[in-house]
């Protein structure tokens, strides 16, 4: 990382935008949220058909999901930095880079594929080594396997969404997104239940149907990847060959960014496989719900936290981190005011809102979700009634935790996303891996052997207060500055755009 000792010389005297800029975040950060909004609310609604097949299926297609989900982390935290080499290029005056990086995303992502592939065969033995019952080990093991082979559609569309982010293009990743979801949603439900021909293949099919959406995500990025207006404008053709020094520039400020994102998740598997598995099924259950929540949340702020990213990057390569430390914070308020009203919302409907997922008693007499549907809405029941009592007051008891966090974990989602803008990812990614297992993990683990009677909520607990302390201390480390002296790309080229004005969308 070059360090620029004149970094703040082109900074403007006064901010060009009003609000911090808060306009030019949400310019950006709309379609990004409407994507991941969209991504979020399929991912609601395919859990809450898993549902319908018990509470088993429902806890497996949640481990099942995040084991799967943990390896690709590291590889997709590596190719979200496409994003800081496309913005900081863009901002210097070099779009023909940034199409550089966008090609050097998709051959990481392919040779990851590969790589993944190699967990395949292994997969029962991984996932037993939770402990879980073997009606629930089987179906974890069959859905990580079918998700693990999709792999390469999943890094292929991330590496190619986060070229089209990093070069202000948002609504190409809208569009794909959106498109991708709908055919993850339609494909999931007539493989889940057997429709339209197809045999009912229950948990397997949800996992086709993840697979079917990100080739449709990834196809429908490619086409103006490789023809068109943009592909003319960065030159995209004719990047295609391999670049050892820009994939080694793309691992040098990408892995810090992707151990960060594999050490998160990874705690959190091993936080609800280990740790709150081991209080058995309905603990498990009620983890698999409150995480669908938890969802609504956040992921939406990841939209923001994208978007911020791009933004950063730009006036970073631009030389103008004044800019960047004002739009980096008008993006924290969007993130707050959405995140605690998010939490309080579920916080208020708890008791209705955890049955709509803890109800397949009843609604397997309805056959599949429409068919329970077009009962509950035509006047046969009122009422929601919980399936298992003891799922429903652990997870109503653990909505409180959803609630305290949220204003933390705001700071954490921009911070970490606008410090990545800037290249600054090896700190980030230390502290967050001491605190995750040494906090997070190494407490709720402790929690659970001295005080066993709180059952999962003393877990719960231990793993908020990392969400806490992780928020206040990313926050510190941009508030302290360092990144306002790095940059990956080099100094702008004369006669570079305003990075004021955006490019249109």
């Amino acid at each position: 990382m070059q360090e620029v000792e004149t970094a703040i010389a082109a900074d403007p005297p006064r901010d060009p935008a009003r609000w911090w800029g808060m306009g030019e975040v949400v310019h950006l950060a709309i379609p990004t949220v409407i994507n991941t909004v969209s991504y979020t609310l399929m991912q609601f609604v395919d859990g809450w058909m898993i549902a319908f097949l018990g509470k088993e299926a429902l806890s497996a297609q949640f481990m099942g999901g995040i084991t799967s989900f943990t390896p690709l982390c590291f590889f997709m935290g590596v190719l979200s930095c496409v994003s800081t080499f496309a913005s900081q290029n863009l901002g210097a005056g070099r779009k023909e880079r940034s199409a550089v990086y966008g090609w050097q995303g998709l051959w990481v992502a392919w040779v990851a594929a590969g790589a993944l592939a190699m967990l395949i065969p292994v997969a029962p033995w991984l996932l037993g080594l939770f402990g879980h019952e073997p009606a629930v080990a089987h179906l974890e093991t069959r859905y990580f396997q079918v998700l693990i082979a999709g792999a390469g559609f999943a890094l292929s569309a991330s590496a190619l969404g986060a070229f089209f982010l990093g070069i202000h293009r948002p609504m190409v990743t809208l569009a794909a997104g959106v498109t991708g979801n709908v055919v993850n949603l339609a494909a999931a439900y007539v493989l889940i239940f057997g429709h339209a021909g197809f045999p009912k293949l229950g948990l397997v099919g949800a996992a086709i149907g993840s697979i079917a959406g990100a080739a449709v995500q990834m196809l429908v990025m490619l086409i103006p990847f490789l023809a068109g207006r943009i592909a003319r404008d960065y030159a995209v053709r004719r990047q295609s060959r391999p670049s050892w020094r820009a994939i080694k520039e793309l691992l040098r400020i990408g892995a810090p960014a992707g151990g960060m994102f594999l050490a998160d998740v990874l705690m959190w598997a091993l936080f609800m496989g280990a740790v709150v598995g081991s209080f058995g099924t309905s603990h498990l259950a009620a983890a698999a719900i409150l995480n669908r929540y938890w969802h609504l949340c956040f992921m939406p702020a990841i939209g923001v936290s994208a978007a911020v990213t791009a933004v950063v990057g730009r006036y970073c390569g631009a030389r103008q981190p004044r800019l960047a430390w004002r739009r980096a914070h008008a993006g924290l308020v969007l993130v707050e005011a959405y995140m605690v009203t998010c939490g309080a919302a579920i916080w208020w409907g708890r008791d209705f809102l955890v049955r709509l997922f803890n109800m397949t008693a009843w609604a397997a007499t309805a056959g599949d979700p429409l068919a329970f549907l077009a009962v509950l809405f035509g006047g046969s029941r009122r009422e929601l009634p919980a399936e298992d009592p003891a799922v429903q007051a652990i997870a109503t008891s653990a909505v409180i935790f959803i609630l305290i966090c949220q204003a933390f974990d705001a700071l954490n989602v921009i911070f970490i996303g606008a410090l990545r803008g800037a290249g600054d990812t090896l700190w980030p990614g230390i502290v967050q891996t001491v605190l995750a297992y040494g906090l997070g993990l190494g407490g709720a683990v402790l929690v659970a052997h001295l005080k066993p009677e709180w059952g999962s909520l003393g877990p719960w607990g231990a793993a908020s207060g990392y969400i806490m302390l992780l928020g206040l201390v990313m926050w510190g480390r941009f508030l302290r500055g360092k990144w306002r002296a790095m940059t990956v790309v080099e100094a702008p080229v004369p006669q570079v755009e305003e990075p004021a004005v955006l490019p249109p969308v």
